[in-house]
């Protein structure tokens, strides 16, 4: 099983956008909005063609205040860099005024949430259609995928039981092992007494990919047999997805690789205006009036 997505919150749209293609070299897939609140943004950065498994994304709330991590929580974005690149983005992120630690196999750093970032050398490089050309980074250096997260929980026994049997993923070293280096690497909460409270930088969801259709009705079927706290089926548009409640109920969700990002957009144009999934097509003068009126012009890249 590989990763799909994450996502996560954020306050600041134009610094978001701004440092993700700007200074990490990302593209803008997706400049949408939120489909359970459609007052909400939703911003989508990945590799050229928006290929499952190399995307984050980000809710914009900008009222957002200060995250506690409590009792459970994500933390962490890992992403994967071609190796010896790891000079590269040190010389790149202090020379754009961002404190870069060496830590085992790459670097990390904060994004402006205060998000904690780690770049990790892999041997994978972007090639062909999957090269970002307008990047301010250089296409040998380029971030190739989403590499993992951590998940802070009180049991993580039991949430290692739950990707085991749910999933049927293998959990060795405290983490949920994926493919191709991938993981979810678990922690036992520092605080498992106190309340978590999302704010600027917290993790919303991470999201595993599903082949097909049928094999994520196939883990919606082993979900209501092991009794687990499912929240929703959703269609996406791009992808359909199932979220579903840990133990220590942090939100996990499993989408489909298909049928993508250029379901509603030309390939060449991601992200370039406002992207809507065909349900909600219908909606897309009411949702233009009111961004409008927020002073947001999807069509402006530098928002």
């Amino acid at each position: 099983m590989k990763t799909h997505h994450i996502s996560l919150l954020t306050r600041d749209a134009k610094q978001n956008v701004h440092f993700y293609t700007k200074v990490l070299g990302m593209r803008l897939i997706k400049n949408s909005v939120n489909q359970e609140n459609i007052k909400i943004r939703h911003l989508f950065y990945g590799d050229f063609l928006g290929t499952p498994g190399t995307v984050v994304t980000f809710f914009v709330l900008p009222l957002l205040g200060r995250r506690t991590d409590g009792s459970h929580f994500f933390n962490t974005i890992r992403l994967a860099i071609p190796k010896s690149t790891s000079d590269f983005w040190q010389h790149r992120l202090n020379g754009l005024g961002i404190e870069v630690n060496s830590i085992d196999g790459g670097i990390q750093f904060l994004d402006p949430d205060n998000v904690l970032i780690k770049l990790i050398e892999t041997p994978e490089l972007l090639t062909d259609m999957r090269i970002v050309p307008d990047s301010p980074v250089p296409e040998e250096d380029q971030i190739t995928r989403l590499l993992g997260v951590e998940l802070h929980v009180p049991d993580p026994m039991a949430t290692a039981d739950f990707f085991s049997d749910w999933l049927g993923l293998r959990v060795t070293n405290h983490a949920v092992a994926l493919e191709n280096g991938q993981s979810i690497e678990l922690f036992q909460s520092a605080e498992p007494g106190e309340r978590t409270r999302f704010g600027r930088g917290s993790i919303d969801h991470f999201a595993l990919a599903a082949p097909t259709k049928e094999k994520l009705l196939a883990y919606w079927d082993r979900a209501k047999q092991l009794h687990l706290n499912i929240e929703e089926y959703a269609d996406r548009g791009w992808f359909k997805s199932l979220y579903v409640r840990d133990p220590g109920d942090n939100r996990i969700e499993i989408a489909t690789t298909t049928p993508g990002f250029s379901l509603d957009e030309p390939i060449l144009s991601l992200g370039s205006g406002l992207g809507l999934p065909p349900q909600f097509e219908n909606r897309r003068q009411e949702i233009v009036a009111y961004y409008k009126e927020q002073g947001v012009d999807f069509d402006d890249k530098a928002d």
